[in-house]
């Protein structure tokens, strides 16, 4: 995916089209369904752009920030979300050495559909929860069963409208051209067969044949094994058990949604994973691009684990536990399709062990995501670099900024002398008469002090 931030600037312009009929359905999916994934800005965005005067016109950036109260930053990761969720396409333009960008919005998927996306109503189980997930689908899509003294006298389309049978077989050119130039494009993202080059399909139809299972309902849900499987990192025979658990034994039916809950419920469940070893060596005193035997290790385990099992296992070693944030953190970070899984690892290992914080902080890691983004960070070579730049600059004294100079303050002459010597210099000073009357002083307070100490 070619990474557009470095082309964004507020005065750069953009157009607004709009794709397909956004209705109030649409808006009611983007509220309930969408913006869980999305979050505020990002659906706001989606919004903003949709309402904004004179959206078909050439304008600027600064406007749109202006409206939405957000920073390059964050407008942009706003808008990758949208367009990893397809709700938002999105093209870049150049004319006489001017950079623009045209966003075109697709209407969200109505509640069937969305919950039937594998992608993401996995994704919005993982935000909200079970319980949350089981009462969208009930109050978002529409079930009708007719009433015990209903019958349903329905006319169906022949038996209003005469058609040819002829034209039926035979389709007219007119339709067959109109369908070729139909180019519907994809709604949301759909993992292609060169992302699943490492499952083996072929081995877990030879597992599932030995039981129960029809393997013909486990082909038709493809997609959704393939998702769970980058997700969690899942092999053929984990993968066969947990279809044989989502499989009704009365009926032989593969439940989906069922699937997608026992995954998550045994990914939660405590059970042992092999954490990858913390780096005896110390990256900041390796000036060389070349990794260290314990970093090749490292890079070793980073390529060969899926990012929540990765993050288990360092959790697990520390003896603590992957908190539903943190899965959010890590589901966020695949969905952005920035990084390879093998420089999320080590970006979460950094985290969590380099710098030794107990949880993953969203905050913390959205700045690093941004600084890997913009330096194309797409190796793990790379990321180890990164990390070892991000040591070297903590490593170094912090200078205060706000340091004022020292001032050098000249005390006069006399204040420099002595309490005693300022003293006989004084008393130098004084004529002989006034001498005289200031010792009788003195000797007439010490007097009475001790006339006072008598009485």
């Amino acid at each position: 995916m070619e990474d557009s931030w470095h082309q964004l600037k507020p005065k750069t312009g953009f157009t607004v089209r709009v794709n397909g009929r956004i209705s109030d359905l649409s808006w009611q999916t983007l509220t309930q369904l969408y913006q869980p994934i999305l979050g505020p800005s990002a659906a706001g965005l989606f919004s903003a752009l949709f309402w904004l005067p004179n959206r078909g016109t050439y304008q600027r950036h600064t406007t749109l920030l202006a409206a939405l109260g957000l920073d390059l930053e964050h407008f942009y990761e706003a808008r990758i979300r949208l367009e990893a969720t397809g709700l938002l396409t999105t093209m870049v333009t150049t004319q006489d050495d001017l950079t623009g960008f045209v966003y075109e919005l697709h209407a969200p998927l109505a509640p069937t559909a969305f919950f039937k996306d594998d992608l993401l109503s996995v994704q919005l189980l993982g935000v909200i929860g079970e319980e949350m997930y089981q009462q969208l689908i009930t109050t978002t899509v529409p079930t009708s069963s007719p009433m015990a003294n209903e019958k349903d006298i329905t006319k169906n389309f022949l038996e209003v409208f005469h058609v040819d049978g002829q034209e039926l077989n035979t389709l007219p050119t007119a339709v067959t051209d109109g369908r070729q130039r139909l180019t519907e494009a994809p709604t949301h993202p759909v993992l292609s067969a060169d992302d699943e080059p490492d499952f083996d399909f072929k081995l877990l139809g030879e597992i599932l044949e030995h039981s129960f299972i029809d393997t013909r309902a486990v082909q038709a849900n493809r997609q959704l094994l393939l998702t769970e499987h980058v997700t969690y990192g899942l092999d053929e025979v984990t993968m066969a058990r947990y279809v044989g658990e989502a499989t009704d034994l009365a009926t032989n039916k593969f439940d989906a949604e069922a699937f997608k809950r026992i995954v998550a419920q045994h990914f939660g469940q405590p059970h042992r994973v092999a954490a990858p070893a913390k780096s005896t060596t110390t990256p900041v005193a390796t000036t060389t691009g070349t990794p260290t035997s314990a970093e090749q290790a490292l890079i070793k385990v980073a390529t060969a684990t899926a990012p929540a099992v990765f993050l288990q296992a360092i959790k697990q070693k520390n003896g603590g536990f992957v908190t539903d944030g943190e899965q959010r953190i890590v589901r966020d970070l695949v969905s952005r399709q920035l990084f390879p899984e093998a420089v999320l690892n080590l970006m979460i290992y950094h985290v969590l062990v380099d710098e030794d914080k107990p949880t993953l902080n969203k905050n913390l890691l959205d700045t690093i995501a941004n600084d890997w983004s913009k330096a194309k960070v797409n190796t793990p070579q790379l990321a180890i670099q990164k990390i070892r730049e991000r040591q070297r600059a903590a490593s170094q004294p912090r200078k205060s900024r706000n340091r004022q100079p020292t001032v050098k303050e000249t005390l006069p002459d006399w204040a420099k002398k002595p309490a005693a010597e300022t003293a006989t210099a004084t008393t130098a000073k004084l004529s002989a008469e006034q001498q005289q009357r200031l010792q009788e002083r003195i000797a007439k307070l010490k007097e009475n002090r001790q006339a006072g100490k008598e009485d």
